[in-house]
């Protein structure tokens, strides 16, 4: 947000220095980012001086180029070198000496002693545009035959100096929106630090009351638009604004159009509050409606796009269709030209919920659609037209009708009761009333009732964040002074016991997996929500959406991490970077029969390979086996059991459900080739998710794992090869080699599946091999093979796996 100080000088007088009234700003939560000094003429024509040309000869080497002895008011002449056909004796022109920094055409061009042609030249004598006076390059400037030489063109043009504050603005503040809102919380700074400070002069403008209107109003949506105004000022003469109103424009960043827009931009960050001024010949049937738009209506708008209306937008229409989008933007044909003659302007207070909603509908971010989304000053409205109308009639010749209201005419302030000493607790400083009653009511606080301890205060309409006792005490605390609330010599603190074990277990992981490859991504909360209802539309009802989304790739909360990862791998694949570890630690969000719900969660992708390969080496792909292994490595690591449950699953071709017990702890899967295509990502792309908070509460709750020492016995190996269904899962197989040889089996696993004509058809072998091994004494080959036998018994029994022969 940008203030320029000569803006904000014409409604509190001052003559601060602008450094202090950064400080003050900052004190009172207008935070000065940046301060900029701006001159009407760029570099302020430091350096250019009154020049009077003494001789002037043909140049020995060049024939359009003159060499001129010029008195600059100095103790001697100074020889320059020029090139316009005009420069003659006896002329007074401007002369940019030595070391001075000029803009033509916003580029810095630095004058330099040098020599051109072989003759010295010791400045420059300029044009119009050399200076930045205009754009005429004919020849050189002639200026006033009795200026005197030596004359600073600064004071010969009016140059004019102004800084900018460049103001970080919070969403709340929306009563510093314009000058006059800043003004006012300087003004109360001022006098409360003992300043001098004069009276806030806000400006006035005053309408006709007996004027006829032409333009028949009338409101149709009272919700999103409570109150309206409307002025017709005929006869008007569009041309180029005054310099006074281009210059307040330019310093703030903003370019002049023509009179009749730049008094609309001018009083808008005046008071902070939009206008919009159409041209009222574009107004078919004389009539202005306020209404919701219709089904399948469209409007180009001013950016020159066609835009189809929805039924929640509020527009403002004529008798055969709308005219602009309330709040947000103008339409393309019925804003002001060269060419208008009659003016209708709006001055109106349009909902903010129902802007900020249509302005992220259509993607649409307006100066308008910024205030009247945060909530601008409804009091304020009547106010800002009346003087937009009385500037309009003084500088474009137009004459007004009378001002047509319709809604709602004067906005009741909120009221706050709230108790003194507690907001004096709050604040942390001893006010007395007096100082407390000041500051309310330079800030238009009206104070309505006090008794004892309790006050009862009114909040002014344009303090649209002010609604409790904590925001009083806020209001008081930043004119007063945050660096005037005294620090005590001791602090008292009380310090929570703290268990380290979730976070050394969390960082003993993420050790683990940073030394395996992976690299941390952080993704957004917020979620496309046309990923959901394209690739799992199942999950909709769970979905919780943004009443106000940012945009509409951000419009509900993401329910996995699944799909900000796969953007992830997108984005790596699309610069060169195709193989990819990576991992995520995040919450997801949903909604059920019990209501929202929030889950912690760590997630983990791969694609591509690991390496490279080399002569001696090959890469090691990032496929669904490895990422089973590193999990079984994890849960190993964490003490925890790990079995893999097969299941189905839209988003994955394979899918496992992660079993920690009878704990369903996360799944692991590879994503499915239509979900890949979704993202445009090339190869295959390996998921698990885990569920992490479950997971850190069943470490704690198993205990310490004790230290066991190594074995000191032999281990036996005992290998079978099991025909079973072509349909059978290993997992079965290892579940019950698990289960029934518990007490002495240490480890169970696959070394090769066989399918083949020497089998059946509807048949296939698993070798598996096992390792028994006990604690306490040397296994003999009795022990092991009744073991054995008990396990191919419960096999045969449970999924008719036998021997092959």
């Amino acid at each position: 947000m940008k203030i320029s100080y000569r803006w904000l000088k014409r409604y509190l007088p001052i003559d601060l220095n602008p450094e202090l009234v950064s400080e003050l700003l900052t004190d009172t939560g207008l935070e000065v980012e940046g301060l900029e000094e701006v001159e009407t003429i760029p570099g302020g024509l430091h350096g250019v001086l009154v020049g009077e040309v003494l001789t002037c000869v043909q140049h020995p080497n060049a024939d359009r180029l003159r060499i001129t002895t010029v008195d600059i008011g100095a103790e001697e002449t100074v020889q320059i070198v020029c090139g316009a056909p005009n420069v003659a004796a006896g002329q007074k022109v401007p002369v940019a000496t030595v070391g001075t920094t000029l803009y033509p055409g916003g580029e810095e061009l630095k004058i330099k002693k040098g020599k051109i042609r072989g003759e010295e030249s010791m400045g420059m004598i300029c044009a119009e545009d050399e200076l930045g006076l205009g754009s005429g390059h004919d020849g050189i400037l002639v200026l006033d035959a009795g200026l005197k030489p030596g004359t600073p063109c600064s004071s010969v043009f009016n140059v004019e100096s102004d800084f900018v504050f460049e103001i970080g603005l919070t969403p709340n503040r929306t009563d510093a929106m314009g000058h006059l809102g800043v003004a006012r919380d300087l003004r109360a700074a001022m006098i409360t630090k003992g300043l001098n400070a004069p009276k806030l002069e806000v400006p006035h403008g005053s309408t006709s009351e007996t004027a006829a209107n032409p333009i028949a109003l009338r409101i149709e949506d009272e919700s999103g638009c409570p109150a309206y105004n409307g002025t017709y000022i005929s006869n008007v003469i569009i041309k180029e604004s005054p310099d006074w109103l281009k210059e307040h424009l330019v310093a703030i960043g903003l370019t002049p159009k023509n009179n009749a827009v730049d008094i609309t931009n001018f009083v808008l960050h005046t008071f902070g509050h939009p206008l919009h001024a159409f041209d009222a010949n574009s107004i078919d049937g004389d009539t202005v409606i306020v209404r919701q738009a219709k089904a399948g209506e469209k409007l180009i708008t001013l950016d020159e796009v066609e835009r189809e209306l929805d039924p929640q937008d509020c527009i403002i229409a004529d008798a055969t269709g709308p005219l602009c989008i309330a709040g947000v933007l103008g339409g393309a044909n019925s804003g002001v030209t060269e060419t208008t003659t009659n003016i209708y302007l709006e001055g109106a207070y349009f909902d903010s919920v129902r802007v900020r909603k249509t302005a992220k509908r259509h993607a649409i971010n307006s100066d308008a659609s910024y205030r009247y989304e945060r909530g601008v000053d409804p009091n304020a409205t009547i106010d800002a037209h009346a003087y937009a109308v009385a500037l309009l009639c003084e500088l474009t010749g137009g004459t007004a009708s009378a001002r047509d209201q319709k809604g709602t005419t004067e906005f009741h302030r909120v009221e706050i009761v709230f108790s003194r000493s507690k907001v004096l607790k709050l604040i942390g400083v001893e006010l007395d009333t007096t100082k407390m009653t000041q500051i309310l009511e330079l800030l238009d606080f009206e104070i309505k009732n006090v008794q004892g301890d309790s006050w009862k205060v009114l909040v002014p309409t344009y303090r649209v964040d002010v609604t409790r006792d904590v925001d009083v005490a806020e209001e008081l605390l930043r004119i007063y002074g945050f660096n005037e609330v005294p620090v005590p010599d001791q602090m008292r603190i009380s310090v929570a016991a703290h268990d380290p074990r979730p976070e050394k277990m969390e960082r003993s992981l993420l050790d683990q997996l940073t030394g395996n490859g992976f690299y941390e991504i952080m993704n957004n909360s917020l979620a496309k929500g046309t990923d959901y209802s394209t690739l799992v539309p199942e999950v909709s009802a769970s979905l919780i959406e943004m009443l106000n989304p940012l945009s509409l790739d951000l419009n509900v909360m993401r329910n996995n991490l699944l799909f900000g990862g796969l953007q992830s791998i997108s984005f790596n694949q699309k610069r060169q970077q195709p193989n990819l570890r990576f991992f995520e630690r995040g919450k997801t969000y949903g909604k059920g029969s019990n209501g929202y719900f929030e889950n912690t969660q760590l997630d983990l992708f791969a694609a591509g390979a690991q390496g490279e390969n080399y002569w001696n080496s090959v890469s090691q792909k990032n496929d669904y086996f490895w990422m089973k292994g590193l999990l079984e490595g994890i849960f190993d690591r964490l003490g925890l059991p790990l079995a893999f449950t097969t299941q189905q699953h839209s988003l994955y071709g394979e899918f496992v459900a992660l079993k920690s017990g009878k704990n369903t702890v996360g799944y692991l899967g590879t994503v499915h080739p239509s979900v890949l295509k979704h993202f445009e990502i090339k190869g295959a792309v390996v998921h698990a998710s885990i569920q992490w908070e479950q997971c850190k509460q069943l470490v704690l709750h198993s205990g310490a794992s004790l230290f066991k020492s190594l074995p000191k016995f032999p281990s036996v190996r005992r290998d079978l090869a099991l025909l079973v269904d072509r349909s059978e899962q290993y997992q079965n197989i290892e579940d019950c080699i698990t289960q029934i040889g518990k007490s002495l089996l240490t480890n169970a696993f696959l070394f090769d599946v066989y399918e083949g004509d020497k089998l059946p058809a509807d048949k296939k072998s698993y070798a598996v091999g096992m390792i028994f091994q006990d604690a306490n004494k040397t296994l003999n080959d009795k022990a092991v093979d009744k073991t054995v036998q008990r396990i191919l018994d419960q096999l045969n029994k449970r999924i008719g796996a036998v021997l092959r022969q």
